[in-house]
C-alpha cells in the first residue's frame, strides 16, 4: 500500500511538473522515485512485521489471545445479522507435561507447532485458531450448529491425534465447546462454558 501511494504521487508529480508546467524533464526524477519507493517499501515491511508480531503467537504462528476476542465480537455481530451461530472451542493437550518431562521443552514446543498446524489444516477458511496460553488453544467456528457440534469435536480430536501420532503417539486433546448465542452472548461467558466442558472431558479420560 505504501509503495502504491508513493508510485501514484510520483506519477502525479511527473504530469504536474513536466506536462502541466512544461518544465524540462531531468533524469534525476528516476533516482528520486527509486529512493522514495525504497523508503516506502522498507517502511511498509516494518509496519507489516510489527502488525504480525502484535497479532500472532511467536511460537505457533496462530493468533494470540487479544486478537481472538476482537474477532469474536466482529463475528458475533455478523451472526446476529445473518441469524447464524458461532462456535467457541477450548482445547487442552493431555499429557503435555509428560512430553516436556520426558523429551524436553524443545520437543514440547515442537508438539505445539504440530497441533497448531493440524488445527489450521482442519478448520474452515472463515474460522480462527488462536493459542490461548500454555498448551491451550481456542478455535472460533463459523456457523457451528449445536446438533453437529459433538461430531465436529470428535473429528477435530482425531485430526490432532493423527497429525501428532508419528512423533508423539500418546498425545490426545480434551475439547470443550460453547455456541453463541445459545450458550451465552459474552465472550467471557462462552469461554467459561467451553472451559468447564473441556475439563469435564479431561476428567472423563
Amino acid at each position: 500500500m505504501a509503495v502504491g501511494i508513493v508510485l501514484l504521487f510520483n506519477i502525479i508529480r511527473y504530469f504536474y511538473y513536466h506536462q502541466y508546467l512544461a518544465l524540462p524533464f531531468n533524469w534525476t526524477f528516476f533516482i528520486l522515485t527509486a529512493i522514495f519507493l525504497s523508503i516506502a517499501w522498507w517502511g511498509g515491511k516494518q509496519f507489516d512485521k510489527a502488525k504480525y508480531l502484535s497479532e500472532r503467537d511467536p511460537l505457533t504462528g496462530t493468533y494470540n489471545r487479544r486478537i481472538v476476542e476482537q474477532y469474536f465480537y466482529n463475528a458475533a455481530k455478523i451472526c446476529d445479522i445473518k441469524k447464524q451461530s458461532l462456535g467457541v472451542i477450548m482445547l487442552d493437550l493431555n499429557k503435555f507435561k509428560e512430553v516436556n518431562d520426558e523429551y524436553g521443552h524443545h520437543k514440547g514446543d515442537e508438539l505445539l507447532v504440530q497441533v497448531a498446524a493440524a488445527l489450521n489444516k482442519f478448520v474452515g477458511k472463515h474460522d480462527l485458531v488462536a493459542r490461548w496460553g500454555g498448551d491451550e488453544f481456542v478455535v472460533l467456528v463459523d456457523n457451528m450448529k449445536e446438533k453437529s457440534a459433538d461430531d465436529y469435536v470428535t473429528e477435530l480430536q482425531r485430526a490432532i491425534t493423527l497429525e501428532s501420532v508419528e512423533n508423539f503417539p500418546n498425545v490426545e486433546a480434551s475439547v470443550g465447546y460453547a455456541i453463541y448465542p445459545q450458550h451465552g452472548k459474552s465472550f467471557q461467558k462462552l469461554i467459561q462454558e467451553a472451559d468447564a466442558y473441556m475439563y469435564q472431558d479431561k476428567k472423563d479420560k
